[in-house]
């Protein structure tokens, strides 16, 4: 199989940032990662992975190390007995997490601790904890059809809304996105909702580095920070949904926003996947 059918190869071979780590370099660590950890490679065999993180670069990493399998993207909102359940219902053998999020898993799931990545992981399996060290990553060299369909197995699972995609899903549906909202090499993108449905996670990760752009994510940064990115030139795409843009939209209304590089605001829909997104309406 071509790996640009998988999805995180693809985002890798697009040339995007995180901040100042490349997509490629978080990729890398992932496949790493694998090949380092037997424990984890043991407990993903025949199951799904899962993602309990917050927006931070090693949400890529983790979709990576899921190794082309089904990844079930957890709400950090969700409850210890929500996470609990999922985990037992829908077959989840590890899960990439941080360690103040992995106290809410049940004590017998598989654990990859991601807090100190791309430079070392932390795999802990019962009361054993193994310390991964991921190396120095300066990319992957992918050489392939960067406009390859995409495998049609299956890539992504959110519970909150009851939808999959498959690799092929995903592509296509940021492909969209990069033609509908002229997501372009040198676009700067500022994520500010969470990666728990279709809609975040295509909007705000991977129609921006699928397309060569610098993506910041909301995490990262507070308020008077997002303002200033904007203010400063520092963001030309603003993605969000309708409650995390609100109160920064009222900072940016008006003469502000027209000095500033930002073309265009996303608002994804919490609620929906039949569409993806729309442009959200700032007056200037």
């Amino acid at each position: 199989m071509d790996p640009l059918a998988l999805l995180p190869f693809a985002i890798a071979a697009g040339g995007g940032r995180i901040g100042p780590l490349a997509a490629s370099q978080l990729v890398a660590a992932g496949t790493t990662l694998l090949q380092r950890s037997a424990p984890l490679v043991r407990a993903l065999a025949g199951r799904r992975a899962g993602i309990l993180l917050p927006n931070v670069p090693a949400w890529l990493l983790a979709l990576a190390a899921s190794d082309g399998r089904e990844a079930v993207v957890l709400d950090i909102a969700s409850s210890g007995e929500e996470l609990a359940a999922q985990c037992h219902t829908l077959g989840i053998g590890a899960v990439f997490t941080t360690r103040t999020l992995s106290s809410r898993l049940p004590g017998l799931v598989t654990r990859v601790l991601l807090d100190d990545a791309p430079a070392t992981a932390y795999v802990i399996l019962a009361d054993r904890e193994q310390t991964v060290d991921l190396g120095s990553h300066y990319g992957l060299d992918l050489i392939g059809d960067t406009g390859v369909e995409g495998s049609n197995e299956p890539c992504l699972h959110f519970p909150l809304s009851a939808t999959s995609l498959s690799h092929r899903d995903a592509l296509a549906a940021a492909r969209t996105a990069m033609a509908m909202y002229a997501y372009t090499p040198v676009d700067r993108t500022l994520t500010m909702t969470p990666f728990a449905t279709p809609s975040a996670v295509i909007h705000g990760l991977v129609a921006p580095l699928l397309a060569g752009g610098l993506l910041h994510l909301r995490e990262q940064l507070t308020t008077p920070q997002c303002r200033t990115l904007i203010e400063h030139d520092d963001v030309t795409m603003l993605v969000g949904t309708a409650s995390t843009l609100g109160d920064l939209a009222l900072g940016i209304r008006g003469a502000p926003l027209a000095h500033s590089a930002l073309k265009r605001v996303v608002c994804v829909a919490r609620d929906s996947t039949s569409a993806l997104a729309t442009e959200y309406d700032l007056q200037r």
